[in-house]
């Protein structure tokens, strides 16, 4: 006898001070999860700890087991909401995360990372939820795709070494991603991960994109867009929303995937919240559920076992191409910015020299020199800290590359 299994994932826009009506907001969401009968619930960006006890308090009931992620001078803003007993629970955190001298950006002091529980379930046994949130990519340049690339990198051997133990698998969260990336293509490729809304919509069909008659619902469920959306009120496409919905506007960045298996098959996903409260929008992403078939556990010759060859993928020989080149031009660039912070910390050690000894004229300058040194101290270091970093991603992936070329198992891929 089969069962569902319900999964919401929700990045709640919870930034102290700068998210807009965020008290009134986080209310009337933790009222929504109060009263749907979710089974788990993954939530991003929760950065306040009242935030998190007020949601916590209002679904004790249904929702009884509940982890919060600490990491970082700010908290991880990860927290896994279970009707089922959590047993375990670990934050692997991103060896690259953002620079520290980018202060507002803030991913580097946050210390983003993946948070993992251990749910037992009735007929799954052991399910692994994961829960992540991706750096932001700050503008269209992007500046941080190789910092994306090392963090899927790393996610997918996580995923890959939990399925190689047998467990079942959802992955959730604000991944900053689109479809087409080959961050994308790393969970989904070499991870062995199903994105369950693709899975049951397929790819979007532009036939059945009728302005005239377009609605939040229709338009999110169309497309699956959870970000951007000019049907969000917090989105910079709602003011020209007709204009905007006419350009197909908004970006799918929030996933839900999952190791499909003879127990866990995913049968229905949906972009929620999509609706106002108080003629504004519960965050400025929507949610995402799916609902998954609960089969009880048999006994029986599945695969998991080649996810412990670290050869076996699926991932393009293109892909790997691409997330090497992408590596090596942050890392040409990190050692660019370390370089050139050496050269400043060697002009204010000369200056603060000479103000030394001028210290009886010029008192008062001293502060502002040794500012700058601790500075570019600091930028140095983590400019040689993240070239390390890089180079030890991109030896990783070689020898992947290497050791995949060599093999001639029928279901690895050769890459030239």
């Amino acid at each position: 006898m089969s069962h569902d299994l319900q999964v919401l994932s929700l990045n709640c826009w919870g930034l102290a001070v700068i998210s807009k009506n965020r008290k009134f907001r986080i209310e009337a969401i933790a009222k929504v999860l109060s009263s749907c009968s979710y089974d788990i619930v993954t939530l991003q960006e929760v950065w306040v700890q009242k935030d998190y006890q007020y949601i916590l308090d209002s679904v004790k009931q249904n929702l009884p087991f509940a982890k919060y992620f600490y990491s970082g001078a700010l908290g991880s803003g990860l927290a896994i909401l279970s009707k089922y007993p959590i047993v375990s629970t670990t934050y692997h955190r991103y060896a690259l995360n953002g620079k520290p001298l980018k202060i507002f950006h803030g991913d580097y002091y946050v210390g983003k990372g993946c948070g993992t529980a251990l749910v037992k379930h009735p007929d799954l046994g052991f399910l692994e939820i994961f829960n992540t949130h991706l750096h932001a990519g700050y503008g269209p340049k992007d500046p941080y795709k190789a910092h994306r690339a090392s963090q899927c990198w790393q996610l997918a051997h996580l995923l890959r070494q939990s399925a190689a133990m047998g467990r079942q698998i959802i992955i959730c969260g604000d991944f900053n991603s689109m479809p087409s990336s080959f961050n994308y293509k790393l969970i989904q490729q070499h991870g062995f991960m199903t994105d369950s809304w693709l899975q049951v919509h397929g790819e979007p069909d532009i036939n059945k994109f009728n302005t005239e008659h377009i609605t939040a619902e229709s338009y999110s469920q169309l497309f699956g867009f959870t970000c951007n959306s000019p049907f969000n009120t917090f989105s910079r496409y709602y003011k020209d929303q007709k204009e905007n919905i006419q350009k197909r506007m908004g970006k799918r960045l929030d996933y839900i995937f999952y190791r499909e298996t003879q127990q866990l098959s995913c049968i229905d996903s949906q972009v929620v919240l999509v609706e106002k409260i108080n003629d504004m929008s519960y965050s400025d992403h929507f949610g995402v559920v799916s609902i998954f078939k609960v089969y009880p556990r048999k006994e029986s010759l599945e695969t998991h076992h080649l996810l412990g060859d670290p050869g076996y993928t699926h991932l393009e020989p293109k892909t790997v191409c691409e997330i090497l080149n992408a590596l090596e031009l942050n890392r040409v660039k990190a050692k660019r910015d370390a370089n050139r912070l050496l050269r400043w910390m060697c002009v204010g050690i000369l200056i603060v020299g000479c103000l030394y000894a001028m210290v009886v004229a010029i008192p008062t300058l001293l502060p502002h020199p040794l500012v700058i040194i601790l500075m570019t101290v600091f930028g140095f270091v983590f400019g040689s800290t993240e070239q390390g970093a890089l180079t030890e991603f991109i030896q990783e992936i070689e020898t992947f590359k290497t050791y995949s070329n060599i093999m001639h198992h029928d279901t690895m891929i050769s890459i030239p």
